[in-house]
């Protein structure tokens, strides 16, 4: 299931840029009849993870530092709003905890997200430009606690949710963004994670 998703992505993402390498020029007419361009965009950065996992009838909070990167194609609509299809990639987080009298277990989680996200712009600004936005999506997660006396692997899909504050700074047909994002993800007993991202939009 993951190798799909990520091998669509990968899909969507090439196609525009084979779609005949349009000018500039050609970005300021309509898509349809409607102000609306479609966009790809390519985003990085790092991830403040908090699982909160349950063993041994204890549960504790395990924190983790991941990076992230994110893959995403959208329509803007008339300059103020946007909504795109993204995925997001992490980086195996690992953590040693002790649960009651179970000592020094290592847990790891890694996860693949697939959102629906939009976008509203904060007022208008000429050359740096306010917004926030939503998201909900599903992610697929894969979590595992470790010691000496065994492993215990779980293999979960589960709903997640995105709340993001940023800034875009448009150049021509290009479009730089900063972002910082919180993500909840409905697993185990709850993961909290932290982000901030920088990315690059192109508009066709």
């Amino acid at each position: 299931m993951k190798k799909l998703i990520a091998t669509s992505m990968a899909v969507f993402l090439v196609a525009p840029a084979f779609a005949g390498g349009q000018a500039y020029q050609q970005q300021t007419t309509d898509f349809f009849g409607w102000n609306i361009l479609p966009y790809v965009a390519l985003r990085g950065g790092a991830t403040y993870g908090n699982l909160n996992y349950s063993l041994n009838d204890h549960k504790e909070s395990v924190g983790q530092n991941l990076y992230q990167a994110r893959v995403a194609l959208g329509l803007s609509a008339y300059e103020t709003a946007r909504f795109e299809i993204e995925g997001s990639f992490f980086t195996k987080g690992n953590k040693t905890k002790s649960f009651g009298d179970v000592a020094n277990v290592d847990v790891s989680s890694k996860n693949i997200e697939l959102m629906a996200n939009a976008y509203m712009n904060i007022g208008k600004f000429h050359y740096i430009q306010p917004f926030a936005g939503i998201g909900a999506g599903m992610a697929f997660v894969d979590t595992t606690a470790e010691n000496v006396d065994g492993r215990q692997s779980r293999d979960s899909t589960r709903f997640s949710g995105m709340g993001t504050l940023g800034l875009e700074m448009p150049f021509g047909c290009f479009t730089v963004d900063i972002a910082a994002r919180y993500n909840y993800i409905d697993v185990e007993s709850g993961m909290h994670n932290f982000s901030g991202d920088i990315g690059i939009r192109y508009m066709f």
